[in-house]
């Protein structure tokens, strides 16, 4: 794939990315699932009111930015914030800040594959796979901070990357202080990110023929001091906001929260980390029944659920079993011999481990949507094999590829209304619920 080629084809899945996330983003009126907390918490930070978040606070400080950018609009009469219910905002005023972040994932996505490879075909096949991905879509298009955590956590993995391939110097080590930093300021549990990096780093230093730049001690200190500022930086609005509590209090507080307030299976989309790869549990976010109104007892549904693409989920499940066992043997018969794609498998691999593992070791309440920042590793590791099919000389392996894109494509369109929210009569719905456990 040539240079040109390669440029229209992140064109077009940009396109297609941004469409898919703010078509209809106003259509659902008013919030639904955790909306009633994230955008409510930016509207009160508006207000001036003091209150308590479970989170560290930048998801709040966007939605307070994306609130008061979209009433600077000239159709938009919104006098005083003060006087303003949740309930009373468009709900696109806080939604199109996470469309936004989210249609722009598939760039970092491509961005990291052709940092670690040069392979452009892998790296669209990876970005095709984020853009249409429907539990990404789904997070894409309601106000939750599960989509700031993946751009701010991959974006950090970008430039982390281009340190190490030698496209430039303390910027782009700053630069992914600060996003790997922003990322652990939307949720803890963007640490992960970090983790990936220093066992990347780890790997590059016990491994002397990649060729890539070594990080040393000055660049770790350096690297680890940007992020400790900037995480602190980003909670002194909140302390000043919310005065309650200081700095570390703060975090004894979140802290408490989640060792005691939210308990295992308190909610009914509660799952198991063990059941993610294989999406047992999807998560309901919005549902509205009405009578089709022709003396039928059918009536139509309007759904939205956080529903991966099943296809995707189960093959790249596949994939980073597949590249684990690749690697675990390799030692024993050197079957990867390139350094480039050996070292992309230990990248996707401790990449993958690292943000899935420590769920194993959290007894609270856990959802499908903690498993998205490992899923995407997966994907990558699907779309490897993918690219390998696709660029084969033996046509059975091409019509593998063939036969696999033809799956994804056809299941991202089956059960693209139910990620959506479009109108469907019941028997559509219960259709495309192939398991009891799905609903």
């Amino acid at each position: 794939m040539t240079l040109a080629s390669s440029k229209r084809w992140l064109v077009g899945i940009l396109l297609v990315s941004i469409g898919l996330r703010f078509t209809g983003l106003n259509q659902i009126n008013g919030p639904v699932f955790d909306e009633v907390f994230y955008p409510q918490y930016g509207l009160l930070y508006l207000q001036g009111e003091e209150f308590f978040y479970a989170h560290p606070p930048l998801a709040n400080y966007l939605y307070a930015f994306a609130i008061w950018a979209y009433s600077l609009l000239p159709w938009v009469n919104i006098e005083s914030f003060q006087s303003i219910q949740l309930s009373s905002l468009e709900p696109i005023s806080y939604r199109w800040i996470n469309a936004l972040l989210g249609s722009l994932l598939c760039l970092f996505i491509y961005g990291i594959c052709f940092q670690l490879t040069r392979n452009r075909m892998f790296a669209i096949l990876a970005s095709i796979l984020v853009a249409i991905e429907g539990s990404l879509i789904v997070d894409s298009r309601i106000a939750l901070a599960n989509s700031f955590l993946l751009t701010f956590g991959f974006s950090g993995l970008y430039f982390f990357l281009r340190f190490y391939t030698n496209k430039g110097g303390w910027n782009n080590l700053i630069t992914s202080g600060v996003l790997m930093a922003m990322a652990v300021s939307i949720k803890w549990s963007g640490l992960g990110f970090l983790l990936a990096a220093v066992c990347f780093a780890l790997l590059i230093i016990n491994n002397q023929q990649t060729g890539l730049k070594q990080l040393t001690l000055r660049h770790s200190i350096y690297y680890g001091l940007i992020i400790v500022i900037t995480y602190v930086a980003i909670f002194l609005p909140d302390t000043y906001l919310n005065p309650n509590y200081g700095f570390f209090e703060k975090h004894q507080q979140i802290m408490g929260y989640h060792q005691t307030m939210v308990t295992e299976n308190e909610h009914p989309y509660c799952s198991k980390w063990y059941t993610w790869p294989v999406m047992i549990r999807p998560i309901g976010y919005f549902f509205e029944s009405t009578p089709m109104n022709n003396g039928d007892t059918a009536n139509y549904f309007k759904a939205i659920h956080l529903f991966p693409n099943p296809f995707i989920y189960w093959f790249s499940s596949l994939s980073i079993i597949l590249m684990m066992i690749q690697l675990a043997i390799n030692p024993l018969i050197k079957s990867i011999r390139n350094q480039k794609e050996l070292m992309l498998k230990r990248f996707i691999c401790l990449g993958y481990l690292a943000n899935f593992l420590p769920w194993v070791f959290v007894e609270r309440c856990l959802f499908l949507y903690h498993y998205q920042t490992a899923s995407i590793f997966s994907f990558l590791a699907l779309a490897w094999y993918l690219s390998q099919l696709l660029n084969s000389n033996k046509p059975q392996y091409r019509s593998i590829f063939v036969l696999s894109a033809i799956i994804i494509l056809m299941s991202f369109l089956y059960w693209l209304p139910i990620q959506m929210g479009f109108l469907m009569p019941d028997y559509e719905f219960y259709r495309r619920m192939w398991f009891n456990s799905w609903i």
